[in-house]
């Protein structure tokens, strides 16, 4: 088994998945990809279960141990391979990599109307039509991600930070939910989501996907 293995779902359009590829990619790591469907065959869940007891994919192995959930991946990633030998997924001051994982945190945990709407496979597949406008709450959910996305960003920038950070995937990935349907985003927040887009970590991602 590889130093660093990251256990995928095999269609590669989930949004945890995406984190963990982009955190492994950023960190310059050496690591493979196994692909498993949906959901997991109950033959395979043992081998799940046996690295971690919450099983379920992303998971990230590292030699016997299993950690999921993106955000634990990547905090893990950070700490495991630090700085300097490896480049920084978290901003170096506390505050702002505080502010970093309130991001997250909201993106994870709320415009749950919207990410239904236009899921993660709408940024990954293209549809065969363009879908149905968005109303009612998921239309608020894009409203409010807009304006957190509009006070976060600075005029100009396309980070969030004054350096690149691994809630700007997240961030971005969020926006290209409504860019990739055709909906309207603020031309600095189309800048912005198409510039994270263009990391070479991003491109990785989505160089690895099946149908490209």
């Amino acid at each position: 088994m590889p130093e660093l293995l990251l256990v995928a779902d095999a269609a590669w359009t989930d949004a945890g998945v995406f984190h963990a590829v982009i955190a492994l990619e950023e960190k310059q790591l050496a690591y493979e990809v196994e692909s498993v469907p949906l959901p997991i065959p109950e033959p395979r869940k043992a081998w799940f279960l046996a690295r971690s007891p919450l099983a379920g994919v992303p998971m990230l192995v590292h030699g016997e141990h299993g950690i999921t959930e993106s955000l634990a991946i990547s905090e893990y990633l950070a700490e495991t391979f630090p700085t300097p030998a490896h480049p920084r997924l978290f901003p170096a001051d506390l505050r702002v990599r505080a502010r970093a994982r309130q991001v997250m945190g909201v993106l994870r945990t709320s415009l749950f109307a919207l990410r239904a709407a236009r899921p993660t496979a709408s940024v990954f597949v293209a549809p065969r039509a363009w879908p149905e406008p968005l109303a009612g709450e998921a239309a608020a959910d894009a409203a409010e991600l807009l304006r957190l996305a509009s006070a976060l960003l600075a005029q100009g920038r396309t980070t969030l930070f004054e350096s690149w950070c691994i809630a700007d995937a997240d961030l971005g990935l969020a926006l290209m939910r409504l860019l990739a349907s055709g909906d309207a985003v603020p031309a600095p927040l189309e800048a912005y989501a198409r510039a994270q887009w263009e990391r070479p970590s991003t491109r990785a991602y989505l160089a690895r996907r099946p149908d490209r």
